[in-house]
C-alpha cells in the first residue's frame, strides 16, 4: 500500500478540517511531517503532508471536490 500526498501546508490547522473530514468517511489518513515542522516552522522548507492511500484516492477526489463546491 502506498500514500499519496494529497495537501501541503507550513500550519497543521491548515489542514485538520480535510483530515477530520476524511476520517468520519471512514478513509484512514496521517500527517507527514507534522513533529517536524512545528518544531522547525521558521525553515520554509518543511511542510505538513495530508496523505491517504493509494486506493483511497477515488473517494478522496470526490470528497475533495464536493467541499470545493460547497458555498
Amino acid at each position: 500500500m502506498g500514500w499519496v500526498t494529497i495537501k501541503s501546508s507550513h500550519y497543521e490547522t491548515d489542514l485538520l478540517p480535510l483530515k477530520s473530514r476524511l476520517e468520519a468517511e471512514g478513509i484512514q489518513c496521517f500527517l507527514r511531517n507534522e513533529h517536524t515542522s512545528q518544531v522547525m516552522s521558521h525553515m520554509v522548507t518543511f511542510v505538513t503532508e495530508l496523505q491517504v492511500a493509494e486506493e483511497d484516492m477515488e473517494k478522496v477526489r470526490e470528497i475533495m471536490t464536493e467541499i470545493e463546491h460547497t458555498p
